[in-house]
């Protein structure tokens, strides 16, 4: 190693921070003069033949898809599963009211050692 400074790093490091030159700041600042814009409130003539076909194009439709009518005289309502075991929906709620539990004591003691102690 030599015992010369590197001046190459330096030189190359203050380069890239004085890339810009600085901009002149104007004495007070002013607010520019709004722009209002008055329109007809109508489309172009040539939107329609521009955009109506790409809102008019429909996914394809399976023929083995089951068909949806708006109409339909027996709709079938929504219906939630029920679990086959009374026993399995016990436990899932008191699961879910231990994992309450232990994120409240988690949140609480980390406001603890964080804030008050």
């Amino acid at each position: 190693m030599d015992d010369k400074p590197n001046t190459e790093t330096n030189t190359l490091h203050d380069e890239d921070l004085n890339t810009t030159a600085p901009n002149p700041q104007p004495s007070v600042w002013q607010m520019p003069e709004p722009v209002f814009r008055r329109t007809s409130g109508k489309l172009a003539q040539d939107f329609e033949k521009n955009y109506a076909p790409a809102a008019e194009a429909a996914p394809p439709v399976d023929p083995m898809a089951p068909s949806v009518s708006v109409d339909d005289p027996n709709p079938t309502p929504h219906i939630e599963p029920k679990p086959s075991n009374p026993t399995v929906k016990m436990v899932l709620v008191l699961l879910g009211i231990v994992a309450m539990i232990a994120f409240i004591a988690v949140f609480l003691t980390v406001v603890y050692f964080f804030f008050l102690r």
